[in-house]
């Protein structure tokens, strides 16, 4: 090796399925975080709010079952994917539903339910082979 030159050196990069296990870690966390705060969106609306509470929560909820229909097309989150797409459905703000305010009470509630017994019956991430 002469003076004026470096080393050379080996650049080891990790196989494209340590990415896409780190990817889907990343969206299971991230789709527990979203289910958790929709969640409490919907316990929450379940007291009196100013409208536009209301409106918040309608995304929050529809954007978070929107994710969970889109995990379990992709067979990364197999679980209650009927349910978040009734969810998205009774909830969507593009084309809302009006109810009475003691049927969105239930519905509230039915909403939180459903989102947190989804935490404790997923199953972890199965890895897509295309």
């Amino acid at each position: 090796m002469r003076d004026n030159q470096l080393p050379q050196t080996r650049v080891v990069t990790p196989s494209p399925s340590i990415y896409s296990q780190r990817g889907s870690s990343y969206a299971r966390l991230g789709f527990i975080i979203a289910r958790c705060f929709a969640a409490g969106f919907a316990f929450w609306a379940t007291a009196k709010h100013p409208y536009s509470f209301y409106d918040l929560t309608r995304w929050v909820v529809f954007v978070t079952s929107c994710w969970g229909v889109f995990l379990c097309r992709r067979r990364l989150w197999p679980s209650a994917g009927l349910a978040y797409a009734v969810i998205g459905l009774v909830l969507n703000p593009l084309f809302p539903f009006r109810f009475a305010r003691n049927t969105w009470h239930n519905l509230d509630i039915a909403t939180g339910v459903i989102l947190l017994i989804s935490l404790a019956f997923s199953r972890p991430p199965v890895e897509r082979k295309d």
